[in-house]
């Protein structure tokens, strides 16, 4: 199971205002599985008045009630934004994105500059993610495009238009001559950037408008030196890279890029709302909050939330599940810790080292991992 923590939004200033002597004593609350607890602020002490501790650990909150114990991870960093961040992107090497519920679009480098594009897309931005050149971006809105971009300058080069209902995917394949997309239409399309053009289409043959929740390009191969294309000249880097897909109704789809043929599929159960995978594992999210964890198509484990899981991550060898919070968890499906925010989260960005969240505070908070 997965714990939901929620603690006072001020609850730093309670402890602040009685440890500085400003009063004598006060009390903060925290809801731990929808139940309310209370805490109060004595000298530098904090009391406990019900079953749970409070302890903080660096820098880091412990809840602890008997042998059970909840990390509750604190931010180490928060960047208050001019508007709601509905997603955001990151780099190891310090470059961050983020996109607003208006079609806003902000471009940060590591060095601080800022570099905006304004009103990106008609309404929210749902995605980022950078190329592997970090100096080209994608985005995908709501209102059904996908839109390229140069991060140095804030040009769009390419807008892409083809879906007929809500994005839910996209990833590039290889550098990104080539990236792929998904949408609840049910159908994943091959665009090709240099034309802007769509170039192939997949669909499910039993069931051709089964939306699409998620995908991934796995590279079942050695990475080759130079750009590989096939002699039609618009698929490019296809070769040893699978592309899995997954669908609503719980079935994860196979195809290989190179050939373009299934490869074939399997249920992971119904309900499926969100996905991610690499070449050791399959994690598939639900509607009814469940998170499984497959090796091949064998379910290795199983969490149980009470919201729907809405993102799922896979970075430095860690799972982190969006649901009311986001909950990081080891690969054998141990919950390690979590961070809420008493707002609420719209989205979140794992890199080694970090996660970025974006909270519906109009903030983006950094937690070091």
């Amino acid at each position: 199971m997965i714990d939901n923590v929620i603690i006072q939004h001020d609850f730093r200033y309670v402890i602040q205002d009685v440890q500085r002597g400003v009063v004598e004593n006060e009390r903060f609350w925290v809801y731990i599985n929808d139940e309310r607890t209370e805490f109060e602020c004595v000298g530098k002490e904090i009391v406990s008045l019900g079953p749970w501790k409070f302890e903080e650990k660096n820098g880091d909150i412990v809840l602890k009630n008997g042998s059970k114990s909840i990390t509750v991870k604190q931010p180490s960093s928060i960047m208050n934004a001019d508007y709601e961040v509905s997603c955001l992107a990151a780099t190891e090497d310090g470059k961050r994105a983020l996109g607003g519920t208006q079609g806003q679009l902000k471009f940060i480098n590591s060095d601080g500059k800022c570099v905006e594009a304004h009103d990106a897309h008609y309404s929210d931005i749902l995605q980022i993610q950078y190329f592997p050149s970090k100096q080209v971006a994608m985005t995908m809105g709501l209102d059904y495009s996908i839109k390229i971009w140069s991060v140095l300058d804030g040009s769009n080069p390419r807008t892409m238009r083809k879906h007929t209902s809500t994005l839910t995917a996209l990833a590039a394949i290889g550098r990104g001559r080539n990236i792929v997309s998904g949408a609840r239409d049910g159908a994943v399309y091959i665009w090709e950037c240099a034309s802007g053009k769509a170039v192939w289409e997949f669909r499910r043959v039993k069931n051709l408008a089964d939306p699409v929740v998620g995908l991934t390009v796995i590279d079942t191969g050695c990475p080759r030196n130079e750009v590989q294309q096939v002699a039609d000249s618009i698929f490019y880097e296809t070769e040893n890279k699978t592309l899995l897909v997954a669908h609503e109704s719980g079935v994860v789809a196979t195809y290989d890029l190179e050939t373009r043929c299934s490869l074939g599929e399997f249920s992971a159960g119904d309900r499926m709302s969100a996905f991610a995978a690499n070449k050791e594992l399959l994690v598939t999210g639900h509607s009814d909050g469940t998170i499984r964890c497959f090796r091949g198509s064998e379910k290795a484990w199983e969490l149980q939330g009470d919201e729907e899981v809405r993102k799922i991550q896979i970075s430095d060898n860690k799972i982190f599940c969006l649901q009311r919070q986001v909950a990081i968890v080891d690969y054998d499906g141990k919950v390690e810790s979590i961070f809420s925010d008493y707002y609420g989260l719209n989205d979140f960005c794992a890199i080694p080292g970090s996660l970025y969240v974006a909270c519906k505070s109009k903030s983006v908070k950094e937690i070091s991992l």
